[in-house]
């Protein structure tokens, strides 16, 4: 009996990921490559449709079950695509009818947060577990939920935007999208540098000369990159940063826990993947100042980098897990 298969896309602004496997979240062949801004629309979801075409050669003999995407958002999962992205010139993507007009083939459409959480469920720590959340703190925030087995869409699929809780109601810091105070403003890859700015900016006089010697101070902040690397090496600033970062991750932690209630949050994405302990170790030590309800395990998904691909498999084979 032939094998059961699918294409998972893990579809970001600038990268895109294809993967061909099976059931049990094994790849028979990957592909990936940076996606170029296309003065038209059709010629960017060419791009994707090109994707697809070289990992199915992998599949002598399988049967295609279907396409799962896990992309970047806004999504409107009513028309199938991708609409108002504010990293990408078009007023809207079809995804959905693109991809199934080309293959003839189911297409399920996700977030990539939301597929991620799909995939802790179905292939990560979280098989065991009915309530659940992802979070992935990278360039930006974002994350999923699944609550009494189900993963939570929302009207349009954008139930879970994380990023935009706002977590420091006096604002001071913007977030790409436009609102001040949101979780992602202050902790995301893309933002870290500008809060460290902002706190060395209003360090009293008497720490500032206390950490004069930091590079922090001595070189520009170039990237989330450079605090870390910073803070490994002992660097007592970068380190102050980090912790101030923490306690804000803590927050949004925490309005997780109230809201979802999950025995288990798993965290990925390039921040938290390549910096666990200093990432975790903050949040552990202050989301019990902020959680009222009991506090889950909060670990880094064992599913790595991979965890987007695996949530676009899940969603096609696993669409009893999807709410609707």
């Amino acid at each position: 009996m032939a094998d059961r298969l699918a294409v998972g896309i893990d579809l970001g602004a600038t990268r895109m990921r294809v993967c061909i496997g099976d059931r049990r979240g094994r790849f028979l062949k990957r592909y990936a490559r940076e996606m170029q801004v296309q003065e038209r629309v059709e010629e960017y979801v060419a791009e994707i449709i090109d994707g697809v075409k070289a990992v199915m050669v992998a599949s002598p003999g399988g049967k295609l079950e279907g396409i799962g995407v896990a992309s970047t958002g806004p999504l409107d999962t009513r028309r199938g695509g991708i609409a108002g992205s504010p990293n990408l010139p078009y007023s809207f993507i079809p995804i959905s009818e693109s991809l199934r007009g080309a293959f003839d083939t189911e297409v399920t459409l996700l977030n990539d947060a939301r597929a991620a959480a799909l995939a802790e469920k179905t292939y990560g720590a979280g098989r065991t577990e009915e309530n659940l959340v992802f979070v992935t703190i990278s360039t930006g925030i974002g994350g999923g939920a699944i609550v009494d087995g189900r993963l939570l869409l929302g009207k349009d699929g954008n139930a879970g935007e994380i990023g935009h809780m706002t977590v420091v109601p006096s604002g001071g810091m913007r977030c790409g999208c436009g609102r001040d105070g949101h979780w992602e403003a202050y902790c995301s890859g893309r933002h870290i540098p500008d809060f460290a700015r902002l706190l060395i900016a209003n360090l009293t006089r008497q720490k500032f000369r206390a950490h004069s010697r930091s590079r922090l101070v001595r070189a520009p902040i170039e990237s989330s990159a450079f605090v870390f690397r910073l803070a490994k090496r002992g660097d007592k600033l970068a380190r102050l940063v980090l912790e101030e970062v923490g306690k804000l991750n803590s927050i949004g932690m925490a309005n997780l826990i109230n809201l979802y209630d999950p025995s288990l949050i798993t965290v990925g994405g390039g921040v938290a993947l390549n910096n666990p302990e200093l990432v975790l170790g903050s949040i552990r030590r202050h989301v019990s100042d902020h959680a009222i309800n009991r506090k889950p395990r909060i670990i880094i998904t064992p599913l790595g980098d991979d965890v987007g691909l695996l949530g676009a498999l899940s969603a096609v084979f696993e669409p009893k897990l999807i709410g609707r």
